[in-house]
């Protein structure tokens, strides 16, 4: 490759701050070079390549002159930024010239016989005084070479910042223009830079400095009014893409699992509600992998959880099919089209979890591995989402066994004294029609002395069920103690109230079971303008003992 550049093509960043790097054409990988004016004592920031050193030394002495250079700063011992060395060297610079390094480069470009000495600037307490300024080194380790380092100049604001903040980028526009130039800082800073935590350190570093303008080595020079916006976003970024998969898939399929990886992230810590969350990680993984997670399952106990598309995610005890079972166990599945993909358990527990893809994508070893980077994620979702539904588990079945009958599963009584007030007083705005329908198993003491008591248990329970899916779905079915039950009813009149109770006697009658066959008596009572439960109750209970008066197995009204 040949650089291109002329010796005018320098350009004045501030007062005797120079830009004088060389371009390549097509390449997107620019080195920038800076030269700082300072008579006999002036720098060279970040030298740069060899295929550029003849156009930038072209620079530098049509400015300075070549051998005045006394200083030329190395932010790291790459080959973009030394390899010109050699070159300013045999053509003549500074008798006293040393290349201003960190300990840790200066320990490998030892070993490129570069031809001059190192002066360290963790041992010069971290600055380099000249003639008109003071340049500031702040160590960013990592960032993204062990012994890193930028480079502030006190007397322009500009930070010459290394590979921090640069970009992929090719030779046209030295300038960024707006805030699209962080697309370029992105893609090189995800793939570049080797984690997050390292990123966001070194910006916290160089964010104390008062600085004016960002001169990376790569990329574009970065203007007053855009610094404080994109040192911001770049201290959010995620980085360390090559962490993600064992094998090297293309840095295309890296930056596009970062994305995912950074929008799962974010979605799970922001939302703690899953069912809110679930339809996010199902689009994430159907643009990821192609395939839609449609289904997630934890096992906890006894307990299995399925949080479904079709449930809204939510969370609803389910019994899972042999390749979710499989997934729960810890060995993914391919079952009628459809991947479970084992999950950790939550809270490392013995039970299970899994995800569902809606169909069985190529899962190659780099997006299995990307996969399993999420999995954790999910897990730490599933666990907090999990624990919320165990504990409403547990609160509607404690509620279930106050206000159930357990031989029946009718409502009991302390579940008719808690409804009865609400219902009562929506009658009394709306009249909507209550009716209490009383009803006593007929001669259910003989089937106690003549079959025992486990058969009248039967036959309560035989007669409960005919009861329950007897009547309608918002009526009331209850208990009340021995073979006494009733049904509260509402949009009923007199008429209607008669018949349900007529079709329920009938129902019984006719349905057989385990035991003796039995019939029922009914009695039937309308409520009356604001009338107290206690009475209604009493009004049917009179009607029931009529009925029993007459000969049993019939339905009796009151007045």
């Amino acid at each position: 490759m040949t650089a291109v550049m002329r010796p005018h093509d320098a350009r004045e960043l501030a007062p005797r701050v120079w830009w004088v790097g060389g371009t390549i054409p097509g390449d997107s990988f620019q080195c920038h070079v800076y030269l700082i004016e300072q008579g006999d004592q002036s720098v060279v920031v970040d030298p740069g390549s060899a295929l550029t050193a003849d156009h930038v030394m072209d620079a530098i002495d049509e400015i300075v002159g070549l051998r005045n250079v006394r200083w030329l700063i190395a932010s790291h011992s790459d080959p973009d930024v030394v390899t010109a060395i050699p070159s300013f060297v045999r053509r003549g610079i500074h008798p006293d010239a040393v290349m201003v390094t960190q300990w840790r480069s200066a320990a490998l470009t030892d070993h490129a016989d570069l031809g001059l000495p190192t002066w360290l600037i963790e041992e010069n307490d971290w600055r380099l005084d000249l003639e008109d300024r003071g340049l500031r080194f702040a160590f960013t380790p990592y960032v993204h070479f062990p012994g890193a380092f930028c480079t502030f100049d006190e007397a322009s604001g500009i930070l010459f910042s290394s590979d921090l903040f640069g970009g992929f980028s090719g030779p046209d526009g030295l300038f960024a223009e707006s805030m699209s130039y962080f697309d370029e800082i992105r893609v090189f800073h995800e793939h570049y830079m080797p984690g997050r935590e390292f990123l966001a350190h070194a910006v916290a570093q160089l964010s104390e400095l008062p600085i004016a303008t960002i001169a990376p080595q790569h990329g574009r020079i970065i203007p007053a009014e855009l610094v404080e916006p994109i040192m911001a976003k770049v201290a959010d970024l995620e980085c360390g893409i090559y962490l993600m998969a064992s094998e090297d898939p293309g840095l295309a399929f890296l930056l596009e699992a970062n994305r995912a990886m950074k929008q799962a992230t974010e979605v799970l810590t922001a939302e703690p509600d899953f069912s809110r969350v679930a339809p996010t990680l199902s689009a994430i993984f159907e643009s990821f992998v192609g395939a839609a997670a449609e289904e997630f399952w934890v096992r906890e106990g006894t307990t299995t959880l399925c949080f479904a598309a079709e449930t809204d995610f939510t969370g609803q005890p389910a019994v899972p099919g042999p390749a979710v079972a499989s997934a729960l166990a810890g060995d993914s599945a391919v079952e009628g089209g459809r991947v479970a993909i084992a999950l950790p358990a939550p809270d490392g527990g013995s039970g299970g979890a899994a995800m569902v893809l809606d169909s069985a994508p190529d899962l190659d070893g780099p997006t299995t591995a990307i996969i399993e980077r999420m999995a954790p994620l999910i897990e730490v979702a599933l666990e907090r989402e999990t624990m919320r539904r165990l504990a409403e588990l547990d609160r509607a079945r404690l509620y279930d066994r106050a206000t159930h009958d357990p031989l029946t599963g009718l409502y009991n009584r302390a579940y008719l004294e808690d409804v009865a007030e609400r219902i009562l007083a929506f009658d009394d705005r709306h009249r909507t029609g209550i009716a209490a329908v009383m009803i006593d198993i007929d001669h259910f003491k003989d089937v106690n002395d003549t079959h025992g008591h486990a058969i009248g248990d039967r036959v309560l329970a035989r007669v409960a069920a005919v009861t329950h899916s007897t009547v309608r779905g918002d009526d009331i079915a209850v208990r009340l103690g021995g073979e006494e039950f009733l049904v509260l009813s509402s949009g009923l009149d007199p008429d209607g109230a008669r018949f349900t109770a007529e079709r329920l006697r009938e129902a019984v009658a006719n349905t057989p079971g385990d035991g003796p066959a039995v019939t029922i008596s009914a009695g039937v009572a309308n409520r009356r303008v604001r009338e107290s439960l206690e009475s209604l109750l009493g009004r049917a209970d009179e009607a029931l003992y009529r009925a029993k008066e007459n000969g049993r197995d019939r339905v009796e009204c009151s007045g």
